[in-house]
């Protein structure tokens, strides 16, 4: 371990993760939700935390640094998992009348938080913590309930690695996002500009740095960012969950008629405003729920889809125009929880006064982790940028124990199955989903936990549905296409590099049919992974067969889910899932292919 720095950060709260680097080389980062097969586990990651260790080969006493990358996490919340646990009315009672409002009004809330402390539905999951310190006067206390939690979190993670407790620290989370956005991205050299914005983070909601040279200079914060609440709420205020299905609204607004969201609009258009290179409140009302509620009822849904997410490209626009006039410096990268909006990424990306932007992948609080083991490396100069997210779990690690011959009874099972003969397959509209190597970190499927089809066939959409997505009729699916040919079919003026499906383009209006299926219809954008050889070989060879059998250098690509449920991570998550659809093929790590027998086909 000579002159080797191992550090070993955590994420815990919504889609908690741990990752590990060596030497500013992240070396594996993995969501406990692959894990528990909890969607968005709020936890402990326990789990991941020891695969880490495992693929770094290294123990607790190896370990130069070790940290949580948020300080300022109340306790109750952690608990209670609410946004794994709580039902949409929960979610309507907690902003409304049980909570928020009671808040407001100075009233006594104890008995709320008793609630979410003791319901036995809050108390179904394992819990790692010792939470008995939430005793009614703590619940009573918010500043004393995040010390204690603090001490307590100091204490497990203290206990699961055999370290000192004092040599557990708490990293700022939106320096950490910071870190993550910029040293994740291939920009280095040139003067940069990260920006980061969310929904809350250690007290704040929004920053801006400068880096030169790989050296952060903090510009400026702002605890009044309002657009990833407004967008929350939206998303609740339209029947779907907050923290999960913003990107439904997403996909929504594109079908909106501009004259109707305008008027929807309105109603939220003098909550923020920008001030120099800070989101700030400008009228905007203390009980944000209610007024979005009363405000947005004789608005049709899409509407008000379309008017969030135009208020919200709106707002960063503006905030990205005044920061490239205020430094001069034209080369951006966006992190934080509301970069995942590719939409709006794509408006930034398209400003005059935008040379070069870079959006990471999952830039949600999962990848704090990532961030805060690139904030602990003394050499900070040594960071390397993340050239894929093919950084979980490796089927490797359970292949050599699996005799694929049991399942023959129940499946076609066939051997020594070549790119070529899946092509073919993905050729005549079949669907296949696919398990291979490393499961990719965070949200989304980038080959190695995908299902693929061929993006030429509309009715490829409909098939996946009926088969395992479930999504709403209104949701795109995404595309993988090789890099070296995607000028050909995505207009990309700027060059922009697109590994991790982090931003949306246009597609070239001559192409469109070829990938229809991989794109959103009404607008006819495109969601793209740029697939390149040296960082997914395999997959890059199959696609290459599809494009010797078709032409089209691309498939539609979607992630290996059961509608509700984590990408799966493991051979046997696969199988389990691949049983309960209505998938017809399974191909595993580029060898075996699993087929479901006439008879138990959809």
């Amino acid at each position: 371990m000579k002159n080797r720095e191992y550090n070993l950060a955590l994420s815990v709260g919504h889609n908690s993760s741990a990752a590990i680097s060596v030497n500013g080389r992240i070396i594996a980062a993995l969501c406990e939700e692959r894990f528990s097969r909890i969607k968005n586990d709020v936890c402990y990651p326990e789990r991941s935390i020891d695969y880490c260790m495992r693929k770094a080969g290294v123990t607790g006493s190896d370990l130069h640094r070790v940290a949580y990358t948020t300080y300022d996490n109340p306790g109750i919340l952690i608990k209670s998992k609410t946004t794994c646990n709580f039902s949409l009315q929960d979610y309507h009672d907690y902003y409304g009348h049980k909570f928020y409002q009671k808040r407001f009004r100075g009233e006594d809330c104890s008995e709320y938080l008793k609630w979410l402390r003791d319901d036995p539905k809050f108390n179904n999951a394992k819990e790692y913590f010792d939470f008995s310190y939430l005793t009614d006067e703590v619940l009573a206390d918010e500043k004393q309930d995040i010390q204690l939690y603090r001490n307590e979190e100091a204490r497990k993670l203290s206990s699961h690695l055999g370290i000192e407790k004092e040599k557990v620290e708490f990293l700022d989370h939106h320096t950490c996002h910071a870190y993550y956005s910029y040293f994740g991205s291939p920009f280095r050299g040139d003067d940069c500009i990260v920006l980061t914005m969310d929904g809350w983070g250690d007290g704040r909601n929004q920053t801006v740095w400068q880096v030169s040279e790989d050296k952060f200079t903090f510009l400026a914060d702002s605890n009044q960012n309002d657009l990833g609440r407004i967008y929350k709420l939206a998303t609740l205020l339209l029947g779907m969950r907050p923290d999960e299905h913003e990107f439904k609204v997403m996909g929504l607004a594109a079908y909106a008629k501009k004259s109707y969201v305008a008027k929807a609009k309105q109603v939220i258009e003098d909550i923020c405003t920008v001030e120099g290179i800070r989101i700030v409140s400008k009228n905007r009302p203390k009980d944000l729920y209610s007024y979005l509620k009363k405000g947005w009822e004789t608005h049709r849904f899409d509407n008000i889809a379309g008017a969030v997410q135009d208020y919200t490209e709106e707002i960063a626009s503006k905030l990205v125009r005044n920061i490239v006039k205020q430094t001069g410096i034209r080369k951006i990268v966006v992190g934080g929880g509301i970069a995942m909006n590719i939409k709006m990424n794509k408006v930034i990306s398209e400003l005059d006064e935008v040379e070069a932007m870079f959006v990471c992948g999952s830039s949600g609080d999962e990848s704090l982790s990532i961030g805060g083991c690139y904030l602990m490396n003394s050499k900070q100069e040594s960071n390397r940028p993340l050239a894929n997210l093919y950084l979980g779990f490796d089927i490797k690690d359970e292949i050599e124990d699996i005799d694929f011959s049991k399942y023959a009874c129940e499946f076609i099972v066939t051997q020594d199955v070549d790119h070529t003969y899946v092509a073919g397959l993905l050729a005549q509209g079949e669907i296949v989903s696919v398990i291979r190597g490393k499961a990719e970190f965070g949200a989304r499927a980038l080959g190695n936990r995908s299902i693929l089809a061929d993006p030429r066939q509309r009715e490829s959409v409909q098939k996946i549905n009926e088969a395992i997505k479930n999504r709403d009729f209104w949701m795109p699916f995404a595309l993988s296409i090789l890099k070296e040919h995607s000028e050909d079919y995505i207009m990309n003026p700027k060059g922009l590099e697109s590994p991790f499906m982090a931003i949306s383009l246009d597609v070239r209006p001559d192409k469109f049919q070829e990938i229809i299926a991989g794109t959103h219809p009404y607008d006819k954008t495109v969601r793209p992974q740029f697939i390149v050889e040296s960082e997914a070989p395999e997959y890059h060879h199959l696609v290459n067969e599809f494009k010797a059998l078709t032409g089209i250098p691309a498939v539609l690509n979607t992630s290996f889910n059961l509608h509700g449920e984590p990408i799966v991570d493991t051979i046997s998550d696969a199988i389990r899932t691949f049983r309960m659809s209505g998938l017809d093929h399974l191909y595993i790590d580029d060898r075996v292919l699993i087929s479901k027998k006439s008879q138990d086909r959809v």
